[in-house]
């Protein structure tokens, strides 16, 4: 609607808009333990596991690099952009999926425990599996057992406080904060050519004007080293300082920091599994979650939106802005499922149809945007350009509850 809180950030800060791709991959995060958890329930090898999961990265790269040519008049092969958002998703779930099939074994996928239980539940499409409780006049033929394909963890109290599953995911954790400390590391000590140690500002009118073929700092420079041409010519920063450097948000040093956003939905995946029996003890552990995400983003930050010791900043998707994104996302979660699992008030339609095609509504919203009736001609006002995106909006949650009427799931 044109409004600036529902644009991106010009640089460092935070707008609604730039929750949006982290809450995405959060979720990235808690289906790939999700759908990981169901496969060895199944007694799925992890080798078959892992050969998907491959597959899979491959398959939404290539439709990423595809999207980054449906531009208006075609694509400009020496400029054809190599980075996107499909890019990062499929290089981190890359990532993560190893992780989580390297270390992880199965959680056990029933319990009892009071009464209930929980099992990981297909729900057509295995992307998007999602935890559902049931109650034991559901499946009553089923002992209340838990299956057994290798190693088990029994999901009890005990493994619900963590003991468990710290066990299996310390050299997640490890391998984890080596990452986060290379782009640290690289970032904080490295200089780009004629740039200072540690510069992560715009560059262009920024800072005086004394860096102005300094943008994005080492990213900025590595991405146009490597890629060249083949990277995003239009900054949200070149508006307001006026920069002349591209600059990819997409790039790959923030690619290792991504890695971060979706481990925090692993976190909140192996919550959501070894908890599933109880459902207070999941709320408070999402809880906890989001209150040490949230401090640890506004230590780094130190309590700023354009400031700090690492600020806030989504084009080079700084630590802080993992955490405080993240911590926004174990809220949102703890919300939604209080809301359809606890207390059963809203069976979270018609979202979920919408979400079981994400990746179809997604390219289809890319390709499609410039044709009606998600997109016209119109005033530049708040007030048009606000109705132009709720239609546009509308439309696609309609597609996605048609396709899921019709029972038809489109996936990687």
């Amino acid at each position: 609607g044109g409004y600036f809180f529902l644009e991106h950030a010009a640089w460092n800060g935070l707008s609604l808009a730039d929750f949006v791709f982290p809450w995405f991959m959060f979720m990235v995060g808690v289906s790939i333990v999700l759908s990981v958890q169901s496969q060895l329930k199944k007694g799925i090898a992890k080798t078959v596991i892992l050969e998907k999961v491959l597959i899979r990265f491959v398959k939404l790269f290539v439709i990423g690099a595809l999207l980054n040519t449906a531009l208006p008049g075609g694509v400009e092969l020496a400029k054809w952009r190599f980075p996107g958002v499909l890019q990062r998703i499929a290089f981190t779930y890359l990532v993560c999926s190893v992780l989580e099939i390297l270390f992880i074994p199965n959680l056990g996928a029933t319990e009892q425990v009071g009464g209930e239980r929980m099992t990981v539940s297909d729900d057509q499409n295995e992307f998007t599996e999602t935890g559902k409780f049931l109650s034991d006049s559901d499946y009553p033929e089923k002992k209340m057992s838990s299956w057994k394909f290798g190693t088990r963890v029994a999901a009890d109290a005990a493994s619900c406080r963590g003991r468990s599953l710290l066990f299996y995911t310390w050299p997640q954790w490890i391998l984890i904060v080596i990452i986060t400390a290379i782009w640290c590391g690289v970032t904080l000590a490295v200089a780009a050519p004629g740039c200072p140690q540690g510069y992560m500002g715009p560059g262009g009118l920024a800072d005086g004007g004394q860096y102005p073929n300094c943008t994005g700092g080492i990213a900025g420079y590595i991405d146009r080293l490597v890629f060249g041409a083949h990277i995003y010519q239009h900054p949200t920063c070149k508006a307001m300082y006026k920069t002349t450097q591209a600059y990819d948000p997409e790039g790959l040093l923030g690619s290792l920091t991504s890695i971060l956003t979706v481990y925090t939905g692993v976190l909140a995946g192996h919550v959501v599994v070894t908890c599933k029996s109880s459902r207070v003890g999941l709320l408070l552990r999402m809880i906890i979650l989001t209150l040490c995400s949230l401090i640890i983003g506004l230590v780094l930050c130190k309590g700023s939106l354009t400031d700090g010791w690492i600020p806030i900043n989504k084009n080079l998707w700084t630590p802080s802005f993992v955490m405080i994104t993240s911590s926004s996302a174990y809220g949102m979660l703890a919300l939604c499922y209080f809301l359809v699992d606890f207390t059963k008030v809203w069976a979270n339609n018609p979202f979920r149809a919408a979400g079981k095609n994400p990746l179809f509504l997604y390219v289809g919203s890319s390709v499609l945007y410039h044709f009606f009736p998600f997109n016209w001609a119109t005033e530049n006002e708040h007030g048009p350009l606000m109705l132009q995106a709720i239609v546009g909006t509308l439309c696609w949650i309609l597609v996605g509850v048609y396709l899921d009427c019709k029972k038809k799931y489109y996936k990687l």
